[in-house]
């Protein structure tokens, strides 16, 4: 009788936790997704750096250029194109010019010691 209930509940648990994998499972991204993060340039800032050093795009293409602050609160601003990117402001599109341009970006929120050497560059291609 006893091994009767064990294994009702061993087999009940097991196909719980079988639904529970399955209905966790991330869903693969929709073209529409894809498409947009194809048209992303994301700079991700962390405590006094960007994740690249330099970010290459193509001559004349649009792309929203995004900040994610992954550690600390930054900011940035890219000089020859008009963009700040602060606060709740932190995407914006981008056409980009001709090959051989390049821009830098930097920091534009005081974030401490290392603020002043918080710099990369966009190379257009």
């Amino acid at each position: 009788m006893h091994k009767w209930i064990l294994a009702v509940l061993f087999f009940g648990a097991a196909a719980l936790g079988v639904g529970i994998l399955f209905n966790e499972l991330p869903q693969p991204p929709s073209e529409e997704e894809l498409a947009a993060a194809e048209n992303t340039l994301e700079i991700v800032a962390t405590n006094w750096d960007f994740d690249q050093d330099e970010y290459v795009v193509e001559a004349g293409s649009t792309m929203t250029v995004a900040l994610d602050n992954k550690q600390g609160l930054h900011g940035i601003a890219i000089s020859g194109l008009g963009v700040e990117l602060q606060g709740a402001n932190l995407s914006q599109e981008v056409t980009f010019g001709e090959a051989g341009t390049e821009y830098e970006i930097t920091c534009i929120i005081m974030c401490g010691q290392g603020h002043a050497e918080m710099k990369a560059k966009i190379v257009v291609q």
